[in-house]
């Protein structure tokens, strides 16, 4: 556990950080009506850093950085000049103009690069763990400066139609989005700036409130994925943004219970909860009976939690036959994993496995996979047999439940159909 903290305390603190100034830059955009903004300058500030790694510069030198900051200015120029035409061209049409091409003409740039697709790949998630206290340093004196800044000319840079102050705006934005784009990649830096923003503004309406729940929320939220990334061995970037997307998730279902009737989304919750266990059992009820043999995932899961349910349906023999796979499945799974560790803990003493010993244990290792893969299969055969033989039943049984859990008024129609 505390090498976990010792290995994530660094990425966490860059993330909190990052949290922190796009937090406020999300507030403001959301205000704005400029939604993929970010989006747009990110991609800018990747087109710029793939010129730079065309050139031959590294990823994080001092040359990307200047030349993905080049690009990001010339793209809020460009923006600051054209929010006039929202009277009759959406601004947020000309983002998604500079957002694609900024795509298109980094695919053509690395097209036929050797290391093309690993760079558009760093470009997109980046690499947020292998970030540190160094990086600490360098950004958070930046964007307490930028938020300073801002803090002085905050009635100025929320005034209409005034272009010199939309390029301060987008200028101080796009030299955040550079230095977090570089860190973290295009994907997570616009989770950053829209996720922990939206959730402030659904829940506060003054900047300040909204500030806090969107800080604690992107906190809270980043060290889950980084968490997650880290206990399940997923993708840093990408296990961080689908965190950033389950939380806007749950703060939309608690929505309704905070701001809204409780009683009445209580009961609308609870309805959709039995509509979607409905629904469940139907689909799962059609499936039996047309396709008994494919996979079941319902009936899977329900025998997962109460394995002896199968007796209903399977034969002595078939009991008998299953049981005893399984058995023999557990046996070689065990076996393989007694192996791994084995082969770890002679590592970690510091004894050196010579070429015959590595063939011996990959040869044990293929094997007992072998013979696993064989019992489960014999187990997934019975099943399927069986399940064969009782699927107008079991459907029957599935279409029953179904109609039970639905919050169908049975007594309301009952009375209309006496009255008729």
């Amino acid at each position: 556990m505390s090498e976990a903290l010792g290995f994530l305390w660094p990425s966490f603190l860059v993330a909190v950080c990052l949290v922190g100034i796009h937090a406020y830059f999300g507030i403001q955009v959301l205000a704005r009506k400029v939604i993929f903004v970010d989006l747009a300058l990110a991609q800018i500030a990747a087109l710029g850093a793939t010129v730079a790694f065309m050139l031959g510069h590294g990823a994080q030198s001092l040359a990307t950085y200047g030349y993905s900051l080049a690009f990001t200015l010339l793209a809020a120029v460009l923006l600051a000049f054209t929010r006039g035409w929202a009277k009759r061209v959406p601004q947020e049409a000309l983002i998604g103009v500079i957002y694609v091409v900024a795509a298109a003409a980094a695919i053509l740039l690395i097209d036929r690069a050797p290391q093309g697709a690993e760079h558009l790949k760093q470009v997109l998630t980046g690499n947020i763990l292998v970030s540190g206290l160094n990086d600490v340093v360098v950004i958070v004196p930046l964007y307490l400066a930028i938020a300073l800044s801002h803090f002085v000319l905050r009635a100025r840079l929320t005034k209409a139609g005034s272009v010199l102050w939309d390029f301060v705006f987008y200028a101080t934005f796009g030299m955040v989005v550079t230095s977090s784009v570089a860190l973290a990649g295009v994907l997570l830096v616009f989770s950053f700036l829209i996720v922990p923003a939206t959730i402030g503004v659904m829940f506060a309406s003054t900047l300040s409130r909204q500030l806090a729940i969107g800080w604690i929320a992107g906190t809270l939220t980043s060290a889950a994925g980084l968490a997650t990334s880290f206990a399940f061995d997923l993708p840093t970037g990408a296990a961080m943004v689908c965190a950033f997307g389950v939380s806007l998730a749950l703060a939309g279902m608690l929505y309704p219970f905070v701001r809204g009737n409780r009683a009445m989304a209580l009961r609308s919750a609870f309805a959709a909860a039995r509509w979607g266990i409905a629904g469940l059992l139907a689909a799962s009820a059609i499936l039996i009976a047309v396709a008994p043999r494919a996979d079941q995932p319902l009936l899977d899961l329900i025998e997962a939690a109460a394995p002896s349910l199968r007796n209903l349906y399977f034969t002595r023999t078939e009991i008998a036959t299953y049981q005893d796979a399984d058995t023999y499945a557990q046996r070689h799974r065990l076996a393989a994993e007694q192996l791994i560790e084995l082969e770890k803990r002679r590592r970690t003493q510091g004894e050196t496995l010579d070429e015959t010993a590595m063939q011996r244990i990959s040869s044990f290792l293929k094997s007992y996979g072998e013979m696993h893969k064989g019992e489960q299969f014999v187990m997934g055969e019975v099943r399927a047999r069986a399940r064969e033989r009782a699927r107008w039943w079991m459907s029957l049984v599935l279409l029953a439940l179904g109609l039970l859990f639905a919050p169908i008024p049975w007594r309301r129609l009952s009375r209309r159909r006496a009255r008729g």
